[in-house]
């Protein structure tokens, strides 16, 4: 989260007197919920080029919290379901495992699973929840007729993963593949970004808040 905070609000306000102390408050919130807001905009614009096709869930991931007259702090920020997969892209290093990768631990050590051939995507590069459940379902069902595997399949040099038994179970066809681990470089700049444009667009946002104060005053 980055905030914007102002230090000696207060001294201003007395030297500007009574005026002063009516409409600064209200120009200072203004200028602050303009700021973040814009600031909100260039995050989202960021993510849809930092990432390829980013959900829609994924493109609402900020945030913002306004200013007031009466609470002069406005942020900027992830939101907190997003955050929890886009926090290892704004710093980079290893990410978490998702639900359904420690749902298919071989022999209870949880992998990173990667999308195999075999597997359909969606229009944004992700397996579907409905495909991962039946899947799963598949899985843990009992007897001999099962449709999908996990594991290293014996006889051969694949790696472990998620198998689909084909053409009446004479051939294999990856879903999914396990590695030991995902390690992501930084690509989602989101301090740098934000720091930036409230740096770039504070004071203007101020002087044209304070002079539509001025002019609007009654």
């Amino acid at each position: 989260m980055v905030q914007i905070q102002l230090i000696g609000l207060n001294d201003t306000s007395r030297r500007l007197g009574d005026f002063g102390q009516r409409q600064l408050p209200f120009a200072v919130a203004k200028a602050m919920t303009a700021t973040v807001k814009q600031a909100q905009a260039a995050e989202t614009a960021h993510i849809n080029t930092a990432f390829n096709r980013p959900t829609p869930f994924t493109q609402k991931a900020i945030g913002i919290s306004v200013a007031t007259r009466t609470n002069l702090a406005a942020s900027v920020f992830v939101r907190n379901a997003q955050a929890k997969y886009l926090a290892v892209q704004a710093v980079g290093g290893q990410r978490e495992l998702k639900t359904f990768e420690q749902r298919f631990a071989e022999q209870g050590r949880a992998q990173v699973a990667l999308p195999g051939r075999g597997i359909a995507l969606n229009q944004y590069g992700n397996i579907t929840r409905a495909k991962i459940k039946r899947i799963a379902g598949d899985l843990n069902s009992s007897g001999g007729a099962k449709r999908f595997f996990a594991g290293k399949p014996k006889g051969t040099t694949l790696p472990s993963g998620v198998y689909a038994r084909t053409n009446d179970n004479r051939h294999i066809t990856p879903l999914l593949v396990f590695a030991t681990d995902a390690t992501y470089q930084k690509r989602f700049q989101f301090s740098e970004l934000a720091q930036e444009t409230i740096t770039a667009k504070w004071e203007a946002n101020l002087t044209a808040a304070w002079l539509d104060a001025v002019r609007t005053a009654r």
